[in-house]
């Protein structure tokens, strides 16, 4: 279908009043990167913090932490790493919350999430690369008939990710008698955990990698909307991938490993989809869900928060696009992390500069496929593969709805975004309008990029991404026709990567600050009949 010769006309007249209406163009450098390592700061204050968080992590009272993670790992995470700068009675505090279900406590009001007791008679279970460590008496008893699943579906999962190409978690340092690595179950659920990773080493083992060792719940009897099978499945895909992490960069940044090892919960185990809830807390989301803020299109995507377990799905439409796969795992987030690896000499790339590398050897750019993603959003049902039978949400538009009438054709949208996120708004069609030229002004090299799509009256959709000239400007032409089409959306989108003053403590990509934050992005809509 080709629009009449009469819109080039138009969309020129609609570019000419968006310059004049609007303002000028945004201007911008062009993306760099800064060359700085994200490794967590370890002063005295930063390692006090991670000390509280953790301590509030395992007593489960997440509004004593200072930054209210939930995640269990990630709180122990930054306490391992951070606990060198840690002194006296703090340091102590530190190696006790850091320590395994069966090293004896130097103090009765013990803080761990697991100890056995000092006559507890320790089961012990292994294969080639791991043991498995139980009780069947006291309070963190399992049955062995849980112990024997649980065993299994470690054994499964360590080898569908060493098959799919993924490092094996490294190593210990002999505890429990050799250096295989230690998983442990006891009654951790009482502290709202479904399983963890850590790690009791004095220090890496090589670049920013640490050993670790993992905990899960001993039957998973508090998760009644899975069954125990499936609880434990998912978390132990999800737990484990942290120790494989950890093989690469456990330093890194919080939003990636959570984000990916959400996603691998569905890779593994893709009937569970238990983590398809969370999705209402990331870009997918709609803000008001469960009626009190969360996330939602306009927080960062690479903010550490729950916003960061939500956005697995951008995981699941890049692996949906480049679906290219090793023993069913996607090689993408592979590929990611293999990006990050520090024990092959110094590596000081961070999350999002090892996601524009991945993506840049396929091709693309994380501009180009954020936009792609948060349009995706707009419209999941066509856009994701198990969007329907999941019921994926509906990322909420953002900008307001624009109702254009015959004596009022023109109208605008002007958003301003920061890094990684998107704005949306749609377009009314009126009787007798039959096509829209939709111009934007994404400012002069800049990261934003502009895609609109069709919703048409029969439910489908058409989607066209705007190219746009060196200064910003892009001229796209739609129907419009009432008759066809319900609504026309434009998304706007700010895939921009790059961080400056890591290691500042941020939530996001390597505790630093967008120098790109606060760009302003412009739309023009003219409909004709």
């Amino acid at each position: 279908m080709h629009p009449h010769p009469l819109l080039k006309s138009c969309a020129a007249m609609l570019t000419a009043t968006l310059t004049l209406t609007l303002g000028a163009t945004v201007a911008a450098a062009a993306p760099t990167y800064a060359d700085s390592t994200p490794a967590t700061s370890t002063d005295a204050q930063v390692a006090k913090d991670a000390l509280a968080a953790a301590e509030a992590a395992v007593s489960g009272d997440v509004a004593a932490s200072a930054d209210e993670r939930t995640d269990l790992t990630l709180a122990m995470r930054d306490l391992f790493v951070a606990k060198d700068s840690l002194r006296g009675a703090d340091r102590a505090s530190a190696e006790r919350l850091l320590a395994r279900p069966t090293t004896p406590p130097d103090d009765p009001d013990d803080p761990r999430d697991i100890y056995y007791g000092p006559d507890a008679d320790l089961q012990t279970q292994c294969s080639a690369s791991f043991c498995l460590h139980w009780v069947e008496e006291g309070v963190h008893a399992t049955t062995p008939a849980f112990a024997a699943t649980a065993f299994d579906t470690i054994a499964h999962v360590a080898n569908v990710y060493a098959e799919a190409g993924f490092k094996r978690p490294l190593r210990d340092a002999g505890q429990e008698g050799d250096t295989r690595m230690d998983f442990y179950l006891g009654d951790i659920d009482s502290v709202g955990a479904l399983g963890y990773c850590r790690s009791d080493a004095d220090g890496p083992v090589v670049g920013s990698a640490w050993y670790a060792y993992c905990g899960f719940d001993n039957d998973y009897a508090s998760t009644p909307w899975l069954s125990p099978t499936a609880a434990l499945q998912i978390t132990v895909a999800h737990e484990y991938f942290h120790a494989v992490q950890f093989a690469y960069d456990a330093e890194d940044d919080g939003w990636l490993m959570e984000s990916t090892a959400t996603a691998m919960e569905d890779v593994l185990y893709t009937d569970v989809n238990d983590n398809a809830f969370f999705l209402n807390y990331g870009q997918m989301g709609d803000p008001d869900y469960l009626g009190y803020p969360l996330a939602g299109p306009s927080t960062s995507l690479d903010t550490f928060d729950l916003n960061a377990y939500g956005n697995w799905g951008f995981w699941r439409f890049l692996t949906e696009k480049y679906d290219d796969t090793t023993a069913g795992v996607p090689n993408l987030v592979r590929q990611v992390w293999e990006a990050l690896d520090t024990t092959r000499g110094t590596n000081t790339r961070f999350s999002l500069q090892a996601i524009d590398k991945v993506l840049a050897a396929r091709g693309t750019s994380t501009p180009e496929q954020y936009v792609a993603f948060a349009d995706a959003n707009q419209h999941p049902a066509d856009s994701y593969g198990e969007a329907v039978a999941q019921a994926y949400p509906t990322a909420p538009n953002t900008l307001a709805t624009l109702q254009l009438t015959r004596k009022k054709p023109v109208a605008a949208h002007r958003v301003t975004l920061d890094h990684l996120t998107s704005a949306t708004g749609e377009v009314l069609p009126f009787a007798g309008s039959r096509w829209l030229t939709v111009a934007v002004d994404l400012g002069r090299s800049t990261p934003v990029r502009a895609v609109v799509t069709v919703h048409r009256t029969d439910g489908s959709t058409s989607t066209s991404y705007v190219r746009t000239t060196k200064q910003g400007h892009g001229v796209a032409v739609v129907p419009f026709s009432p008759t066809k089409v319900a609504s026309v959306e434009v998304t706007l989108a700010h895939g921009g990567t790059r961080m400056t003053g890591c290691g500042g403590g941020s939530v996001q990509a390597c505790g630093g600050t967008s120098p790109d934050d606060g760009l302003v992005a412009q739309v023009g809509y003219l409909a004709v009949g």
